[in-house]
């Protein structure tokens, strides 16, 4: 605040007629020239500059000079950083900021009561579909849209978890549960599995639809254990292929494979099953690799810092809402698939879109509640064409509306594409 003042005054005082200044200008210069020394900020700054240039410079001049040094340092600054400071060094710093501002985001989340938040939408037991103004928490009740006055929590319906899915390898068929252990990763054997090609890059559904008709089948040692999987069988159920019994190997040669811009390590599960993907998919390279026990894949840190994933897209566990299905089957005017999305909880008791604006929310589970925080919107890419039944894109079929086509029309248009910075930072 000091050096913007400073230099509007020293210009003020290069227009003015200082060679000839009146005794009254001197004397008003002479005193605002002691009003900045006896100041102690302004002293700390000017008093030892201005000393070492008076004994040459009239004190006008002295100021003009000041000035005028500062300005060009301050200008000079940000090149002098630039040269001498690595790029590496401001950038890592940057970096660890914005880690630290979004851990206490997720931090401060994580304490926040288990209700509804603001604009949310939910279902009433008497009426109908409402939006959420505020929550009471020592009161425990909504304010809602639809009546504009205070209703019991009780009397908005609870949203609970309609199905749980598992998809072991990634980009397969997924296996239906009832219940599951959460872990750190996502939900246990989820995306475990990976078929990669001779670069070790993934292989998804986006260039083989039929990945769909690969339907994955795990046999356990003990069903109480959370790593007990013995062996994963591959079912064509297409019929194409005998189903392949695939013992789980935990040792052996291990790959480095890439899944986006991230590089994990994994172990490589057999010749047998190389052969039997290379046959159905027609791509002698593919291997079947299962992610190392130790590995740690990192989350990304703009949106989950100190959170890992397997082999999922970037994040442990995505989240669905059945309405939103029904919303979006009756866009198309024909029934849809849950698993077109391949989510790993659905939710039922909500209107349509409603966990867009979740922030946390929690899990009645056995051992009692398990708090989830909602990080980012799901980005959509063809995924979502694939009929599972039938290892198919939609826009292989004639006369067949493209569900990409609907999504972008009706739902969030671009946000749900590959397209930086267009994801939020508060829904799933």
């Amino acid at each position: 605040m000091i050096m913007p003042t400073l230099w509007a005054v020293t210009v003020a005082a290069a227009a003015a007629p200082t060679v000839d200044a009146s005794p009254s200008e001197s004397s008003h210069l002479g005193s605002f020239i002691r009003t900045l020394q006896e100041h102690p900020w302004t002293s700390a700054i000017l008093g030892r500059p201005l000393d070492l240039l008076s004994p040459y410079l009239r004190m006008e001049y002295a100021l003009i000079g000041l000035a005028f040094v500062t300005m060009t340092a301050s200008l000079l600054m940000p090149y002098l950083i630039n040269l001498f400071v690595p790029p590496s060094s401001s950038a890592d710093a940057r970096a660890e900021i914005e880690r630290a501002i979004v851990t206490a985001r997720l931090d401060a989340a994580s304490k926040r009561p288990n209700a509804y938040p603001p604009h949310c939408p939910v279902r009433t037991s008497k009426g109908g579909d409402a939006v959420v103004q505020r929550y009471n928490a020592s009161l425990d009740t909504y304010t809602l849209t639809s009546s504009g006055v205070d209703v019991p929590a009780s009397d908005v319906v609870a949203t609970t978890v309609a199905d749980l899915f598992i998809y072991p390898i990634k980009s397969c068929g997924g296996i239906r549960l009832t219940r599951s252990h959460v872990l750190g990763q996502g939900l246990q054997y989820d995306r475990q599995w990976l078929v990669v090609d001779d670069k070790g890059d993934f292989v998804t559904q986006r260039k083989y639809p039929s990945m769909a008709l690969i339907q994955p089948h795990l046999t356990l040692f003990d069903p109480s254990s959370i790593r007990s999987a013995n062996a994963i069988t591959l079912t064509a159920t297409n019929g194409a292929l005998d189903p392949l019994v695939v013992p789980v190997l935990t040792r052996g040669v291990q790959r480095s494979v890439r899944v986006w811009k991230d590089r994990l390590d994994a172990i490589d599960q057999g010749d047998a099953a190389a052969a039997w993907l290379a046959k159905f998919l027609g791509n002698p390279t593919f291997r079947l690799v299962r992610l190392k026990d130790a590995f740690k894949r990192p989350c990304d840190p703009e949106f989950a810092p100190d959170h890992i994933t397997g082999f999922a897209d970037g994040f442990p566990i995505l989240v669905a809402a059945a309405a939103s299905l029904t919303a979006l089957e009756q866009k198309l005017d024909r029934p849809l698939d849950i698993l077109r999305f391949r989510p790993n909880i659905v939710l039922a008791g909500c209107p349509a879109w409603a966990d867009d604006v979740y922030h946390v929310f929690d899990i009645l589970g056995q051992d009692g509640n398990l708090r989830f925080c909602n990080v980012k919107p799901c980005s959509r890419c063809s995924v979502p064409s694939v009929n599972p039944a039938t290892g198919a894109k939609d826009d292989e079929v004639a006369g067949t509306i493209s569900l990409q086509d609907v999504l972008k029309a009706h739902r969030n248009g671009k946000q749900l594409g590959f397209l930086k910075g267009a994801a939020h930072e508060v829904c799933c």
